[in-house]
C-alpha cells in the first residue's frame, strides 16, 4: 500500500477514506478524488483492458461483482458463506481490523498480508500501532 511507503500520502489521501473507522457499506467509495480514480475505478477497468472483455461482460458481470465485493467488505456484517468456501480472509473482520488499525490487511484475499506479516484477525489482546 502507498500508505506504508509515503506517510504524506496516506495523511492526505488515503486518511480520508479511513474517517471510518467502523466502514459501512457506503464508506467504501467515500475516499479522496484521487484514490478514488486510481485505487477504485480503474483497478476495475484495468482487468477489462488487460484481457480485452467482452463489453457485455464488463458491465453486466465483473462490474457488478466488483462493487458487491467492495460494499460487502465495508458492510460491517460478517458473511459466512465467504468462510465456508475456504476465503476465511473474505469475512468482514479482517477489513474492519484495517480501518481500525490501518496498519493491517490491505488485501481482499488475506493472502498477501499473510505473506508480508501484516495479517491481523483481530483476535489478539495487543495490537502494536
Amino acid at each position: 500500500s502507498y500508505s506504508i511507503a509515503s506517510p504524506f500520502l496516506y495523511r492526505h489521501i488515503q486518511k480520508i477514506h479511513h474517517r471510518f473507522i467502523a466502514p459501512t457499506a457506503m464508506a467504501c467509495v467515500y475516499a479522496h478524488p484521487f484514490e478514488f480514480a486510481c485505487g477504485n475505478i480503474f483497478p476495475i477497468y484495468l482487468g477489462c483492458m488487460m484481457t480485452n472483455a467482452h463489453p457485455y461482460t464488463c458491465y453486466e458481470i465483473w462490474f457488478p461483482l466488483a462493487m458487491i465485493g467492495t460494499c460487502r467488505g465495508h458492510c460491517g456484517y460478517k458473511i459466512r458463506i465467504f468462510e465456508w468456501i475456504g476465503f476465511g480472509g473474505c469475512s468482514v473482520d479482517p477489513h474492519d481490523a484495517h480501518h481500525a488499525y490501518s496498519m493491517y490487511n490491505y488485501g481482499g484475499l488475506a493472502l498477501l498480508d499473510r505473506m508480508f506479516g501484516t495479517y491481523f484477525d483481530g483476535r489478539e489482546r495487543s495490537v502494536p500501532c
